[in-house]
């Protein structure tokens, strides 16, 4: 008579039936198991993070709702409070503000049209070294600056306006 343990069920058979099969057989169920396990460790993961999505949001949609709810009865009694006592419901009038145009004297609005159609080159052309800040500085104020590495002149001119 084979031994009945906890759960009823027969080790003692299982186990004789799984020796009883060849090496690759019992690799194979082996390799089954931890599949199986494998698989149904993934299936509770998903299962749990799907309930607790669904418990999450429920919890907020109820939360959502409580809180329109609330707002519904305050606007309500603020509704009647003024309704009975006869005063003016205090109205917030925000009037959007519009930014003040600055005054520009026309001097500095052609100034700034010249500067920015200066364009001061970032590298020079000749040694392919990067232009320096005090070398842009003096491009955009004389017009004209050399290049500390190797010494190449360069001038920079406004853009004529084409006469149409």
């Amino acid at each position: 008579m084979s031994e009945v343990n906890i759960f009823g069920v027969p080790w003692e058979e299982i186990v004789n039936w799984y020796l009883a099969q060849p090496i690759y057989g019992q690799i194979l169920v082996l390799v089954g198991l931890f599949a199986l396990l494998a698989l149904a460790v993934v299936i509770v993961y998903y299962v749990l993070k799907g309930v607790a999505y669904l418990v999450y949001y429920v919890i907020k949609g109820v939360y959502y709702l409580l809180k329109g709810i609330g707002l519904l009865f305050y606007k309500l009694f603020e509704g009647l409070y003024y309704a009975i006592s006869g005063k003016p419901k205090k109205k917030e009038e925000t009037i959007p503000q519009t930014p003040q145009p600055s005054t520009i004297p026309p001097e500095q609005i052609s100034n700034l049209i010249r500067q920015n159609e200066i364009r001061i080159p970032t590298y020079c052309t000749e040694c392919g070294q990067k232009i320096t800040e005090s070398m842009g500085s003096l491009l955009s104020s004389r017009g004209v600056a050399f290049c500390f590495y190797c010494g190449k002149e360069f001038e920079i001119r406004a853009a004529e306006q084409p006469n149409f």
